[in-house]
């Protein structure tokens, strides 16, 4: 990788601060719609920034803007951490028993803080809006904060993620499908159960639902375009009470991924018709498919490019990881950019209890959040 830098002309102040504001909310994580302190904070410093600020969206969400008219922009952190016990012995592990900042969330409202103060002191023509959002973790908190008005009046929204398992210096700018749609899905095979030794006079869940696992398998592997992307993972399983009893039902749970509505589509009925009567399954939505905007992407690509250089801006990218900023951007243009935070050495990556960043990534999530900011409200206003 080319030498870029790293500092990404922030000041030494804004640097600490960016430090001191992460390792404090890391400190002080907080499950979804319970993010009363860091919302607190949020709250009471974007007031003091000046910003007409907005508590308690979406339960514990902030709202924050800043001047009027068009062109509107929409930058968003979220807030929220997961129901992890944390493994890290660092001086700022989480104080909070079974919860932890597992994906970096706590460095995206630092650097979301830490732009808001810059744009606070800049002249632009238009309006921008900081989102604070709760609940990204499978409590669609983008959802809830988008039907109490999140939206109204925006042209186009900008998000960004840290990613761990990418060096820093290396920035995501993926225009079009970059995230994939994630589904749950729940089902109850069922049976006749009896004696082990009897078998013969039983239905036995247990080899159905072993049946359906492996049929599920197939799907993706036999049932999608191989140029489509699709998981289909089984991560449950429940059935049984002892070993000389065959049960009535076993349950499993698991989950779908995957980037086009046709293919999204074709999976569920795939596995309604492997399932037939065997048993019944649900599968609800969690998020949609992340999809970037070419012409937001492309004041993004700018931004990250004057600062680490186009070669170390990467064009295509996807994830099979699903986020609910996709429903802000499944309603108006947007980009959702990756910043590259990897430690050295590298730790446990995202969800994972031993997950970490290198905090050199903070300051450039904050040049380039800013500098997009700037450019896409100036060409705007042309």
């Amino acid at each position: 990788m080319n030498a870029v830098p790293l500092e990404a002309r922030a000041t030494a102040d804004e640097t600490d601060e960016l430090v001191r504001l992460r390792r404090d909310f890391h400190r002080h994580p907080e499950l979804g719609y319970q993010e009363t302190r860091t919302a607190g904070i949020v709250a009471e410093r974007m007031k003091e920034l000046g910003y007409d600020v907005v508590e308690r969206v979406a339960e514990t969400g902030v709202l924050a803007t800043r001047g009027e008219g068009r062109p509107s922009l929409l930058l968003r952190a979220d807030m929220d951490a997961l129901p992890i016990q944390e493994a890290n012995d660092v001086e700022y592990k989480s104080r909070n028993d079974g919860v932890m900042h597992a994906c970096g969330h706590d460095g995206h409202t630092a650097i979301a803080l830490l732009a808001a103060g810059r744009l606070a002191r800049a002249d632009f023509p238009g309006q921008v809006r900081f989102a604070f959002q709760p609940a990204e973790e499978g409590g669609q908190g983008a959802d809830r904060m988008i039907e109490e008005g999140l939206l109204t009046g925006v042209d186009a929204a900008i998000g960004l993620h840290l990613w761990n398992d990418v060096p820093v210096g290396k920035v995501i700018v993926s225009p079009g499908p970059m995230m994939a749609a994630a589904d749950v899905f729940t089902l109850d095979v069922h049976g006749s159960g009896g004696h082990a030794a009897k078998p013969q006079v039983c239905v036995d869940p247990i080899v159905a639902a072993a049946d359906i696992v492996q049929r599920f398998q197939s799907i993706v592997s036999r049932g999608v375009d191989p140029f489509e992307g699709a998981v289909v993972s089984v991560t449950t399983m429940h059935g049984g009470s002892a070993f000389n009893v065959i049960p009535d039902r076993v349950r499993m749970e698991g989950t779908v991924r995957t980037f086009s509505a046709k293919t999204r589509a074709e999976v569920h009925r795939r596995m309604h018709e492997i399932v037939g009567d065997r048993g019944e399954l649900e599968i609800t939505g969690v998020t949609q498919a992340l999809v970037n905007d070419p012409g937001v992407s492309e004041i993004v690509r700018e931004a990250a490019g004057g600062i680490v250089g186009p070669e170390n801006v990467i064009g295509r990218w996807q994830t099979m990881a699903g986020e609910d900023f996709a429903s802000v951007l499944a309603a108006v243009p947007g980009c959702f950019f990756g910043v590259g935070a990897q430690p050295t050495p590298p730790t446990g990556g995202h969800h994972n209890p031993t997950f970490d960043i290198d905090e050199r990534a903070l300051s450039l999530g904050l040049e380039i959040m800013t500098r997009a900011a700037r450019l896409f409200l100036s060409r705007g206003a042309e």
